[in-house]
């Protein structure tokens, strides 16, 4: 049986910890009270407490401003991923009850997810509308468990172990450029030929080619660069240089006649499109569905 003593400590395990969690997400002790409804002395009164009791200082106090130490940082991302954690069982138990609710959070960038992946999103929202979706377009390869996400797109080749990658289909990359590019400064015969052009990069200037059975990295230069596929054809659309992109994105300028394909011969073709999500064992119901679903479109 549980003594009073034992039950005092098992309650005060969870003593402050909201407030701290809102403390870390708010970076203010002010907009932390707001959001919990409380006053900032019984926000700085909680987390002194809580700091007492862990033996160790969780946010560093100026009169400006606030910031986690070290410790309070891990500390806030431990206790996300709880927190977290007892949402996804709850929704997880629910799911197999009633209809898919809540916020999803998916990460990714380029024209693949606002055009392919963002009207199967559109979809799944009509077959399930308690569910929310947040979509973050950045270029940069997220944290997804640290900064909140469920899922991420990502092209090319996977490297990172900590997440689960399901390929969604392969995008075969091909060189092009216009014919005026070309009349100005020649035709590439060979990859190699290419550190001698003017190349518009996106991700990465290192190129990968397949020569004799062998991929071979080749490392480019030019006066463009964007992360956004789009904006790289829009430069070699006004014949600035050579630029590699998936087929499917350049095909209608192909069909035209604006743009022509380069050393089609030496493309390699293991540039896949993956959906990624953290390795844990409760993943929330409504996710799974979206998981599901967008394996099965693909």
């Amino acid at each position: 049986m549980i003594t009073t003593l034992q039950r005092e400590k098992r309650n005060m395990i969870w003593q402050g910890l909201e407030e701290f969690m809102q403390v870390a997400e708010q970076g203010s002790f002010t907009k932390a009270a707001n959001e919990l409804d409380v006053s900032t002395s019984h926000i700085s009164r909680q987390l002194t407490q809580l700091e007492s009791r862990l033996g160790t200082r969780l946010v560093n106090r100026t009169t400006r401003k606030i910031s986690l130490t070290d410790a309070g940082h891990q500390y806030a991302v431990s206790l996300k991923n709880i927190h977290q954690a007892l949402f996804d069982a709850t929704d997880q138990l629910q799911g197999t009850q009633s209809a898919p609710k809540g916020l999803i959070r998916l990460s990714g960038a380029g024209d693949f997810v606002a055009n392919k992946i963002a009207p199967l999103l559109a979809q799944f929202i009509n077959k399930h509308p308690q569910v929310k979706i947040e979509i973050n377009f950045s270029g940069r390869n997220v944290n997804l468990m640290e900064e909140g996400f469920d899922l991420a797109i990502r092209f090319g080749r996977m490297q990172d172990s900590s997440l689960i990658a399901r390929p969604l289909c392969t995008r075969h990359m091909s060189l092009v450029a216009t014919k005026h590019y070309l009349q100005q400064y020649g035709t590439p015969q060979i990859p190699d030929d290419l550190q001698k052009h003017n190349c518009l990069m996106a991700i990465t200037n290192r190129w990968r080619f397949n020569i004799n059975g062998k991929i071979k990295e080749i490392k480019v230069q030019g006066n463009w660069r964007s992360n956004d596929a789009d904006a790289v054809k829009q430069a070699c659309l006004a014949d600035l240089g050579i630029a590699h992109l998936a087929k499917d994105l350049i095909q209608p300028q192909i069909d035209n006649g604006q743009l022509i394909y380069l050393l089609d011969e030496y493309q390699v073709s293991d540039n896949a499109t993956w959906l990624v999500y953290p390795k844990k064992d409760l993943i929330p119901h409504r996710v799974r569905l979206l998981i599901d679903f967008l394996l099965a479109e693909f």
